[in-house]
């Protein structure tokens, strides 16, 4: 307080000094008060804005997730699609779980749940673990001397696909098409068929016979190398888990057919998308256009497909010269 202001007060009488400190009191407390409810707001304003933001990161976040996914299911996972996703946001960070389903003649299937992490940095990452099949040792197998146990969907019991590539040499190899006979025929069933060479998606198509529905084309994506691996292991074939290739659909209509333009078009728009799964994406890039800058259609050389029918229907395949390979997948009543 200046000299000045202390003579002012000193000259006025005790009753109006009183009132004068009373008054710089209740200015002081309102002046307290009033910085107080700013701070207060303004950390209510900044919170609501972090709350914006963290939801809006999270929610551009877990659809990249969710397109990453689709994308990538477009070529993995053999008549295996993407279904229902719920999520829950937390701070900088959410959970979300994603059901696939497969459709065996117009019948759905529920096939997996399966969860993922991601975060307001864009990045989602699955949960380690619970991805395994079951593995089941299969008498008949054993009785072929086929040294290695079945593979069986872990939340439903259903088979697994399997393939064989046509240029390896296998010792021994599944040929499922006789157990059909045995089946009830309002059943409707999912095959696994290896050919004896490659195919174009047109060939294909036509040689199946009527009443074979053609699911998912496999497409062989593997180095020389990895060929040469596989056939040190003669008795093993290729889990679904290890193959790429294509729906035969780009619609559930079964109007819209897929071919290998499509293949090498969901392909580039994976390496576009640069999300989890770039790796793989460059190595069937890499794979398919070999020296050349871009694959072409006829770098696509398709040496599998994933088939429905009823059984009587597949019974049709057992006369097809075509056939090297073909294993049972999943199975479900019409009704």
């Amino acid at each position: 307080m200046n000299h000045e202001f202390t003579d002012g007060l000193d000259e006025l009488d005790p009753s109006e000094e009183k009132n004068f400190r009373k008054l710089l009191q209740r200015t002081k407390r309102k002046t307290i008060l009033r910085n107080v409810l700013i701070s207060v707001l303004c950390t209510l304003l900044i919170l609501f804005g972090l709350l914006v933001a963290n939801r809006m990161l999270l929610t551009r976040s877990l659809n990249f997730a969710y397109e990453d996914l689709n994308q990538f299911k477009k070529i993995s996972e053999p008549n295996v699609n993407l279904g229902e996703l719920q999520s829950l946001d937390g701070i900088w960070g959410g959970t979300a779980m994603y059901q696939t389903y497969k459709v065996i003649e117009g019948i759905p299937l529920p096939w997996a749940e399966e969860k993922i992490q991601y975060n307001v940095l864009n990045h989602f990452s699955r949960y380690q673990g619970g991805h395994s099949p079951l593995s089941v040792t299969d008498p008949e197998m054993v009785e072929q001397g086929m040294n290695f146990a079945r593979s069986y969907n872990v939340h439903n019991g259903q088979r697994e696909l399997l393939f064989y590539h046509p240029d390896v040499r296998y010792t021994k190899m599944l040929n499922e098409l006789n157990q059909l006979g045995a089946m009830d025929p309002e059943k409707r069933v999912e095959m696994a068929v290896s050919f004896d060479r490659s195919y174009t998606s047109k060939e294909i198509r036509s040689m199946l016979p009527a009443g074979v529905h053609a699911r998912w084309f496999w497409v062989d994506t593997y180095s020389a190398d990895y060929v040469k691996f596989l056939g040190e292991i003669p008795y093993l074939p290729v889990s679904s888990s290890n193959v790429y290739g294509y729906s035969a659909y780009a619609d559930s209509e079964d109007i819209f057919e897929n071919n290998e333009q499509n293949f090498i078009s969901f392909i580039q728009t994976g390496l576009k998308h640069k999300g989890n799964f770039n790796w793989e994406y460059h190595q069937i890039f890499d794979s398919l256009r070999g020296s050349n800058p871009e694959p072409t259609p006829d770098d696509v050389h398709n040496i599998g497909v994933v088939v429905t029918g009823s059984p009587e229907a597949l019974l049709g395949l057992r006369t097809k010269s075509y056939v090297r390979a073909a294993v049972l997948g999943a199975i479900v009543s019409k009704y």
